[in-house]
């Protein structure tokens, strides 16, 4: 059978371990009888892959190059490699399952093992993920059917996921990653496994907001965006070795994204400006500096603050294959713009508060 494009991905949990790295030569270790990748250190190996539809990928291997500059040269005088670094992206239609299925959904929220849930009447059984402290390590492959090779990455972090639902677009998720190198065969290889679920359309999923001590509402927008930033620590490398050394998050991770808000929506607007529904100015009645408890007038400096629930269906809107719920989201700050005749452009910015009582979960089902 002739190569054909394909990006495939698996766990790879022993490529940044001591017993690999101290005692052994570097190794390729892809398996392409079996699909999978072993270790110099042990006789175990990965999950074979399992293959991911994407809409696009890329990466950048970068040697890290050292000039040596002197008095005596003009232009540089000695160059040589120096730390090797390894990056890239990837677009995808949301898919859930297949990305719990091949770890992807793992890869973005740290290591874990997911919760089970359980089938009920609107959804079949499934496994909810929530924001784990410690980095879940993947590979990836990608099959070149036009170079007739195959490059494996190693030791893969994710470290950001967005998703994006827009108008007359289906629902898509992108993801950026580092690793620690590149290991490339001059054959094509192939996985080929089944993709399984189907892409969410514009028109089907369900946008919940339950503000503060109210019912919930749906929130009809244009556009919604979600990204999660893990920031992962890139110059964690020893003397000794120009590869990275492990997969670490450095850094505050952070949950948030923005609302396109319909040209009519105009409580989202007031209660940026003013706190709430009911009054014209932020704590109304109350005074600055001068507040005390006993006459209510200490400020508050209210926010818009509730939860999101994000509810995907089957293209034929007849079964949940996934939920994102954010228990406490603030609205941070609105944009409002408008030119001549043209209608009013609205967006709001939102963050998630994630704390030990205040979780955001993915939760993916069976199709």
């Amino acid at each position: 059978m002739a190569i054909y494009r394909e990006l495939a991905v698996t766990t790879d949990p022993s490529i940044y371990s001591d017993a690999e790295t101290n005692d052994n030569v570097i190794t390729a270790g892809f398996v392409p009888a079996s699909d999978w990748l072993v270790y110099a250190s042990a006789a175990t190996h990965t999950p074979a892959f399992r293959t991911l539809r994407v809409n696009s990928f890329n990466y950048a291997p970068n040697r890290g190059v050292m000039n040596e500059e002197s008095f005596d040269n003009a232009s540089q005088s000695y160059i040589m490699a120096g730390a090797y670094s390894l990056s890239g992206a990837m677009e995808a239609n949301f898919r859930g399952w297949d990305f719990h299925l091949s770890s992807l959904l793992l890869g973005a929220m740290g290591n874990q093992t997911p919760a089970s849930v359980a089938l009920s009447s609107s959804h079949k059984a499934g496994y909810s993920y929530s924001l784990a402290q410690t980095p879940a390590t993947l590979a990836l492959k990608m099959a070149d059917e036009q170079g007739n090779g195959t490059v494996i990455f190693r030791g893969v972090g994710v470290t950001s996921f967005e998703l994006q639902m827009q108008m007359k677009a289906f629902c898509v998720s992108s993801f950026n990653w580092i690793g620690k190198r590149a290991e490339p065969y001059d054959v094509g290889y192939n996985t080929g496994s089944a993709i399984s679920g189907d892409p969410s359309p514009f028109y089907n999923p369900t946008l919940l907001w339950t503000p503060s001590g109210s019912p919930a509402e749906i929130m009809k927008c244009k556009g919604f965006t979600m990204t999660i930033n893990r920031p992962m620590d890139q110059e964690n490398m020893y003397l000794g070795s120009p590869f990275l050394q492990g997969l670490y998050y450095n850094g505050l991770s952070t949950l948030g994204g923005t609302i396109t808000l319909g040209q009519g929506d105009w409580q989202r607007i007031r209660t940026m400006m003013a706190g709430d529904l009911t009054n014209n100015v932020l704590d109304e009645g109350k005074r600055e500096f001068y507040g005390t408890v006993a006459t209510s007038t200490v400020l508050s400096n209210e926010i818009p603050t509730g939860q999101f629930d994000i509810i995907l269906y089957s293209p034929d809107g007849t079964t949940q294959v996934t939920k994102i719920t954010a228990d406490v989201a603030k609205l941070t700050e609105v944009s409002v713009d408008a030119s001549g005749r043209n209608m009013f452009n609205k967006t709001v910015n939102w963050q998630a508060q994630i704390n030990s009582t205040d979780t955001f979960t993915i939760e993916v089902y069976e199709p």
